[in-house]
């Protein structure tokens, strides 16, 4: 069961990270977002081109940022590809990219990420431990009873952000590497289908090989508190944004400069 709720999961910080993104866009250019996610713009796009060239394709011209000023204006970054398998090459560049997310994740975890995912999980020890539900709800009960357990994931995480030592340079070096590497999780400038398929595929993999090899479950059971902070980081960066947003289009309307 905890296979389903982890390919559950990892949907859902796809399409938050999808939120934060377009949302992010919508307060500034695209272009000046990429260049505040840019460690992971780097490690998503490299791994989506290592991916289409292993897969046969060719990367004629490549931008990790996009053409802001231009016709479009849209800032993302851009691959020119051509050649390599029609429909399961996009699937294959899709999942490098992912590996790549969260390979990049795990090790700055490792490296930085101690005192950060430490104190959201066990709240100094003064909560209860953080987690997301590792079982889909299968009544109605259940199902809200894991609605307002996000409400506590979103004030645990803003409890851990004023708890945290931010002198402790791994702190915020943790805390935006993360972050970034969280939305770049998410398809920028690339169809959304081939990456829900390779997260699928992801999480298929992973339940096939728990199915024979019954260790994994406590591998999947080590990754569970960081991908708890992800989701939490990205929920809270999405109402967060959104109340941003809504307040400068407030402010817009009450300056006369938008209709309300």
């Amino acid at each position: 069961m905890i296979y389903a709720a982890l390919t559950f999961w990892l949907m859902l910080v796809i399409f938050a990270g999808i939120g934060v993104y377009r949302l992010w866009c919508g307060l500034g250019k695209p272009a000046w977002v990429n260049w505040a996610l840019l460690p992971g713009t780097v490690v998503s796009e490299m791994g989506y081109i290592f991916g289409c060239l292993i897969t046969g394709g060719e990367v004629r011209r490549a931008r990790l940022m996009g053409q802001s000023g231009g016709p479009t204006d849209d800032g993302e970054p851009t691959a020119e590809l051509s050649g390599g398998l029609k429909y399961l090459g996009p699937i294959v560049a899709a999942l490098v990219a992912i590996i790549a997310c969260v390979a990049a994740v795990i090790g700055c975890h490792k490296l930085l990420g101690g005192p950060v995912v430490g104190e959201f999980i066990t709240a100094g020890g003064m909560l209860s431990v953080a987690s997301l539900p590792e079982k889909l709800p299968t009544s109605w009960d259940l199902l809200w009873s894991q609605v307002s357990g996000q409400v506590t994931l979103v004030r645990r995480m803003c409890e851990t952000w004023a708890r945290l030592d931010w002198l402790d340079w791994r702190v915020p070096v943790f805390v935006y590497v993360s972050l970034c590497l969280a939305v770049r999780l998410s398809p920028t400038g690339r169809p959304v289908r081939p990456t829900l398929a390779a997260a699928a595929g992801i999480a298929l993999v992973i339940a096939l090989v728990g199915l024979i090899w019954p260790g994994l479950s406590s591998i999947v059971q080590d990754v569970w508190p960081l991908l708890t902070y992800l989701w939490a980081s990205l929920l809270l960066a999405l109402i967060i944004t959104a109340l941003a947003l809504g307040l400068a289009y407030l402010v817009r309307v009450i300056a006369g400069k938008e209709d309300s």
